[in-house]
């Protein structure tokens, strides 16, 4: 992680892909996910088909609304967290 980067927290999250996403924001992820960073792909607005999404590599799939909850910005080297973001999840 790199300062000022967001972090989420999804507790058991629905990682399949789903079609009533396709709307919605959501981030795209290539199975297996490792650990650390995950191969990953925003979709702000969505996507018009699975198959876009697909074609990249990925196969998993997760709506940016989990990570309305639990959130937190990586601070910078001398523990300042200045990084401003909003809620992922649309709730304040």
């Amino acid at each position: 992680m790199t300062p000022r980067s967001l972090v989420g927290v999804a507790v058991v999250p629905e990682l399949n892909l789903r079609a009533d996403l396709l709307d919605e924001d959501f981030t795209a992820f290539a199975a297996p996910l490792p650990h650390g960073e995950p191969t990953h792909r925003n979709y702000p607005g969505g996507a018009d088909t699975l198959s876009e999404v697909t074609r990249d590599g990925f196969s998993l799939m997760l709506a940016d609304e989990t990570l309305g909850d639990w959130c937190a910005v990586v601070p910078d080297a001398d523990g300042v967290a200045r990084g401003q973001w909003e809620n992922p999840g649309g709730r304040s």
